[in-house]
């Protein structure tokens, strides 16, 4: 049955379209991948006439990206990397996403960057979408993506903050008294998150889905390829950092300030609450730049 198959397929065509001018050196890169019955499937897929413009358009992307970078060598891709993209390339529209898998078949493609090339590449990419690729693509040169965190702070405060505890001016041995007083009694204090991870990355990149920005966030990290730091804050962000407050979020920063001021209004004992914002970044992980060195980035 599937010999009857095969023979009603164009791999004449196939090969010859591969292999034709301006694509030659391609076909060279490819030249194992595409050896015996290593495609098999392939020419079954492009019957499809969608199919086919797909593979059309973005082998010849692949093809351009091969004939811009003469000056390199050009080395035949592994079959570990070119099986699986090529399959890809049959149903992969043009977008951030199909460029990632063809920017990694161009570094397999060649001496000098296959070193680039890491098999964790290629299951990582079948875990990502296409925002999440504008994401890296947004952020390929960037080394940190600045966000913060809000927090309502419950405490326990029985002795008052003195009015003067932040003044300049000389004090009495009974001022300081009350502010180390203040400064040392057991707070009792705890925090509870409210918002975590608001970096405003969906107002600077023209996203799909905007409002899934904490999935695609979340989803960066569990596939290794950012880490979060909160301990500390950049300094070279502090007006990312207010921007984020006062415009990106203010909206929210708003909110759960009157939310909390309204709690704080109506109680009776000598809990405080207050809302604490605290300042954080992101940064890509080893693995992740790596990845963007591969599959993001264009070969330099």
């Amino acid at each position: 049955m599937l010999e009857k198959v095969l023979n009603n397929v164009p791999l004449n065509e196939f090969y010859k379209d591969l292999f034709g001018p301006g694509m030659k050196k391609a076909g060279q890169a490819l030249e194992t991948v595409i050896d015996g019955a290593n495609l098999i499937l392939l020419p079954l897929k492009l019957v499809n006439a969608k199919s086919r413009i797909y593979f059309d358009k973005n082998i010849k992307r692949y093809s351009d990206k091969i004939n811009s970078n003469s000056g390199y060598t050009l080395s035949v891709v592994p079959k570990y990397v070119g099986l699986p993209i090529l399959d890809k390339l049959t149903y992969l529209d043009e977008n951030e996403l199909s460029e990632t898998f063809i920017n990694l078949l161009t570094k397999a493609s060649f001496e000098e960057t296959l070193k680039f090339v890491h098999p964790a590449y290629l299951s990582i990419l079948e875990r990502l979408s296409v925002d999440e690729a504008k994401i890296l693509f947004y952020y390929k040169n960037q080394s940190f993506i600045p966000f913060v965190d809000m927090y309502v702070h419950k405490y326990v405060e029985k002795i008052k903050k003195p009015d003067y505890f932040d003044s300049k001016e000389s004090k009495s041995a009974e001022q300081i008294k009350l502010m180390i007083e203040y400064s040392t009694q057991n707070k009792e204090s705890i925090y509870i998150k409210l918002y975590e991870n608001l970096s405003g990355i969906e107002n600077e990149v023209e996203l799909l889905f905007p409002k899934n920005i904490q999935l695609y966030i979340e989803n960066l990290a569990l596939n290794g390829l950012i880490k979060f730091e909160r301990i500390l804050h950049h300094k070279d962000y502090l007006e990312k950092y207010r921007e984020l407050i006062n415009k990106d979020y203010k909206d929210i920063y708003e909110e759960s300030s009157k939310s909390i001021n309204g709690i704080r209004e109506g109680k009776v004992d000598e809990i405080e609450l207050a809302l604490d914002v605290r300042k954080g970044y992101i940064e890509f992980t080893e693995l992740g730049k790596g990845f963007l060195n591969a599959c993001i980035k264009e070969i330099e």
